[in-house]
């Protein structure tokens, strides 16, 4: 009898019956499990509607607040948003709302798929890196019920495919003076930035080029001292803002904005390129940006 029990186990496991640990905590909504995921493994890197494949008319904190009813309606995901955020009850501020929007972007673009068992979930995206050369990890594993993160994998991956980088015509700054952006390759010396401030030369690890998409438009910022640069909106800043939430009177790279417009753009292909070192930070059209392939 012993025997026979044990041989229904063994084929149970091979059948795929048995291979999940059973639940032990109270399950979680979909939106919890997704926070879990996201805690434990990073958050996802995704293509940003209010900016792929182009800016969206009022920017993020406009259309934080006109989607906010939207948010709200879905009480399960407003509950579970709410509480991860640490956010008090009652109407929240604006500022408050834009987190609420962010997290709801971010629990949009992860996807968990219900396993046959019912017990648990897949998933599968990518994450900024924090280990290994790469900059980039696509992760897979499974995320039970009730909150367990399991990871199976993790593999060097790419960036996603959005359209962030600069226009062809940019002017990329280099020891040996301004080249176009369109002739960086990997090996080309240009000026970087290190960690506390000082311009170093470097060599460029990693180049970048993809087609614009129809009716895909640029920033066209204009500076105070004259500096102009045409720019995708997802494109950041050294400081880590992108050029699509940048408005007139900002301040940016030791000028002011003054003229900040969305136009078109016709030049087919966008670029952008890695130096080597911490930053990630190179100058085209003398801004200092940071790099999206970084």
């Amino acid at each position: 009898m012993k025997l026979a029990l044990a041989l229904v186990v063994l084929a149970a496991v091979a059948c795929g019956s048995a291979t999940t640990v059973p639940v032990v905590g109270s399950p979680l909504s979909v939106s919890q499990l997704k926070f879990a995921v996201m805690d434990s493994v990073g958050r996802p890197v995704y293509c940003d509607p209010d900016f792929y494949p182009i800016a969206r008319a009022g920017g993020e904190q406009a259309n934080a607040i006109s989607t906010y009813p939207q948010i709200k309606a879905d009480a399960e995901v407003y509950a579970a948003i709410v509480a991860h955020e640490h956010l008090p009850s009652g109407d929240p501020t604006d500022a408050q709302k834009l987190a609420i929007y962010r997290a709801w972007k971010l629990l949009r673009a992860l996807v968990l798929t219900e396993t046959y068992s019912g017990q648990q979930y897949v998933f599968k995206y990518s994450i900024h890196s924090t280990t290994g050369s790469a900059a980039y990890e696509m992760v897979q594993g499974t995320v039970r019920v009730d909150g367990l993160v399991a990871v199976s994998s993790r593999t060097a991956t790419g960036a996603p495919n959005c359209p962030i980088c600069l226009a062809a015509s940019t002017m990329i700054a280099t020891p040996g003076g301004l080249i176009r952006v369109t002739e960086v390759h990997v090996g080309t010396v240009v000026w970087t930035e290190t960690t506390d401030g000082i311009r170093i030369a470097a060599p460029v690890v990693e180049v970048g080029s993809m087609q614009a998409p129809a009716g895909h438009r640029m920033v066209h910022l204009v500076l105070a001292d004259g500096r102009e640069l045409l720019v995708s909106p997802g494109h950041r800043t050294a400081d880590g803002r992108p050029a699509g939430t940048l408005e007139q009177g900002d301040a940016l790279d030791g000028s002011t904005v003054t003229r900040w417009e969305l136009i078109p753009y016709t030049e087919g292909r966008t670029y952008d390129l890695l130096p080597a070192g911490a930053t990630g930070h190179y100058w085209a059209n003398g801004v200092l940006l940071s790099s999206t392939l970084a």
